[in-house]
């Protein structure tokens, strides 16, 4: 047996013998194994259950197995740990060298975008920068170029003027040869400017006046298209025309005031017994009682305009809105029920229209004729005749229900006319259709433009002064602190600083600066001033009320003088303030005499209620950086522009 073998415990084969021992390895080899030392004991001798079978036929020496466990402390595996140890630091490096590399290409990317950020910005600015570079030069090119226009404009309109005024001076000349049969100006004619001066008072009405006044005194001669013209300023001479020999004097033929087809032969424009019957038939409506019944729609439609326009912080266009307003009240008054009910939608359509022309050809003051195939003219036309049939058949409903019996209830203008008759008339007659409808578009036409304008010049005159709407505030806090109840036509005369504040805005800017008569023969005024037949008067209130000789501090706006006591009644002087030609003959802003205007009651009513109703709600400013309105006299004294900004006056704890 060899040496290094040792007999084993005998194991069953698979041929049914014993198998042989398993061969181990040498006692050195051994004694590296845990586990094989329980197989290298020694054995004496091999039993073989077979004689044929001995440890001879074993194959020869089979190389000795290397163990598959070893134990933990074997120099094998500190340095398999090791080998691990170190493939695992080399990995952690490899992987910190790709954190590495990833972080520095993410910065690489953040630093790109960050570059591209900035360069964006960059050129966003620089954008910007250039943008408004050739925005400015923009601006500036575009100032040039307006300027150089208007230059241009101005040189042209220069021309055109120079060689207008002598076309119209020939004319006039012709003129006066024809009708005069002389040249010269009639004996005691007023002095004035030799030239005519009709562009010229179109142009600018106010500086024109106020120049020829200063110049040639309270009567001023004109020639006026050919036509010949006295100017006066003064209370005497107004006194005189208005009402001392107003009988001399007729609205037929008087320059600068052309008619309408609109207004008609009403009220405004009639002359001689035509002219006294409408007053007559048309006073009833008019008188204080009738006039209050019209206070409550004053008041809804103020307090809708408060509501839903002037409610938000904000700038708003107030002629525009008053202009709605003022048409709306005017409308309701006249035509009641007809103007809220089914038919509404149809007769305010028309009148808006027509309304809409008309205020376009009163900005242009009227130089071009209704007659004139123009666009405006076309649809001017067509719009005035939709409102006659509107109101045409109003009329005849109103006259049906009338005969009917079915006319009760409140009566509007409408029904007032309609129920007028002439005292002086044996028949007892009553108005026509057409001069019904006359008579109401006279009265829509003289009633809503002049309160829009006058309301739009108190609130610009009271933003400029913003203490005096909140006096008024306080005024109309005081009276329903004491009433209990909304404003109503019995509080108008308990509102006497917003009273002040109309008559004062009435005094300064009053809408119809200007009033016009012609005389029906000659006749010879006060201080010497001789009219010939057919001579236009034009009556300046604006210069009258802005006179320092018969006004402190004329020019400026100041309510407070209205408030002190009268030298002509027990009351103040706002109680005095309509009557006749006003203090000192010198306050006439609704006219004088015969003729004075029927509606001023309704105008004052209206205005004083919702001026009340505006600065108890609201506060009124000039916009940041806007210069306050001025004046843009056509045939009546509107604004050039009347944008205010409006913001809900704060309430009072």
């Amino acid at each position: 047996m060899a040496p290094h073998l040792h007999p084993g415990p005998h194991r069953q084969s698979f041929h049914g013998h014993a198998a042989p021992a398993v061969p181990h390895a040498p006692d050195d080899a051994c004694a590296d194994d845990d586990f094989a030392h329980d197989a290298c004991a020694p054995m004496d001798d091999v039993v073989c259950a077979d004689d044929d079978v001995c440890l001879d036929d074993l194959p020869p020496k089979m190389p000795p197995r290397k163990p598959i466990y070893r134990a933990s402390g074997s120099r094998a595996s500190r340095e398999g740990r090791g080998r691990r140890d170190a493939a695992r630091e080399r990995m952690t490096k490899v992987r910190h060298r790709a954190v590495g590399r990833v972080s520095r290409r993410r910065r690489r990317t953040l630093m790109r975008a960050t570059r591209d950020a900035r360069a964006v910005t960059t050129v966003r600015t620089r954008t910007r920068s250039v943008r408004d570079a050739c925005s400015a030069r923009a601006r500036g090119a575009g100032t040039r170029c307006r300027a150089r226009r208007n230059d241009a404009e101005e040189s042209f309109r220069g021309a055109l003027d120079s060689f207008a005024a002598a076309t119209l001076r020939a004319i006039g000349g012709v003129a006066s040869e024809v009708v005069g049969g002389a040249k010269g100006a009639p004996i005691r004619f007023p002095s004035g400017p030799r030239e005519d001066v009709a562009l010229e008072l179109a142009y600018d009405p106010l500086k024109f006046i106020e120049r020829a006044s200063r110049a040639h005194g309270d009567a001023v001669g004109l020639t006026l298209a050919g036509e010949r013209v006295v100017l006066v300023s003064s209370p005497a001479l107004a006194r005189d025309v208005l009402l001392d020999k107003s009988d001399s004097f007729q609205k037929e033929g008087t320059a600068f005031f052309p008619g309408s087809s609109l207004a008609g032969n009403g009220l405004l424009v009639s002359d001689g017994e035509t002219w006294a019957r409408q007053r007559r038939l048309s006073n009833p409506a008019f008188r204080k009682a009738a006039v209050e019944t019209y206070a409550r729609c004053m008041v809804e439609v103020g307090g809708r305009l408060v509501r839903d326009k002037w409610s938000k912080r904000g700038v708003r266009d107030v002629y525009a809105d008053f202009n709605d307003a003022t048409l709306e009240i005017v409308a309701r008054a006249l035509f009641g029920t007809d103007v809220a009910g089914a038919r509404a939608s149809k007769i305010n359509g028309a009148i808006k229209d027509s309304f809409e022309f008309f205020g376009r050809r009163a900005a242009t003051g009227m130089v071009i004729p209704e007659w004139a195939p123009t666009f405006d003219n076309i649809r001017y036309n067509d719009a005035v005749k939709r409102l006659d049939e509107e109101v045409y058949a109003i009329i005849a409903k109103r006259r049906d229900a009338a005969a009917r019996g079915d006319d009760e209830g409140e009566l509007d203008l409408l029904d007032r006319l309609l129920r007028a008759t002439d005292d002086e008339d044996v028949a007892g007659s009553g108005m026509s259709d057409r001069a019904l409808r006359d008579e109401l578009m006279t009265l829509m036409v003289a009633g809503q433009e002049t309160s829009a304008i006058l309301l739009s010049w108190a609130c610009a005159l009271i933003a400029e002064r913003p203490e005096v709407g909140d006096k008024i505030a306080e005024e109309v806090r005081e009276l329903l602190k004491s009433k209990g109840v909304g404003l109503d036509a019995g509080d108008f005369r308990h509102l006497p600083y917003t009273e002040a504040c109309i008559l004062e805005t009435l005094r300064i800017r009053p809408p119809a600066y200007m009033v016009g008569r012609c005389a029906s023969r000659d006749v010879e005024l006060h201080e010497g001033v001789f009219v010939t037949k057919g001579t236009t008067v034009l009556i300046a209130p604006y210069l009258v009320q802005r006179d320092p000789k018969y006004w402190n501090d004329p020019t400026a706006f100041k309510p407070e003088r209205w408030l002190v006591q009268s030298p002509y009644s027990d009351g103040t002087l706002a109680r005095d303030a309509l009557k006749n030609l006003g203090p000192n003959d010198a306050y006439f802003p609704f006219g004088g005499g015969p003729r004075v205007c029927i509606g001023t009651g309704f105008a004052m009513m209206e205005s004083v209620l919702l001026l009340a109703l505006i600065c108890s709600e609201c506060e009124l400013r000039i916009p940041p950086n806007a210069n306050p309105p001025e004046p843009k006299a056509l045939i009546t004294l509107r604004l050039e522009s009347c944008e205010l900004a409006v913001a809900p006056r704060p309430r009072k704890i």
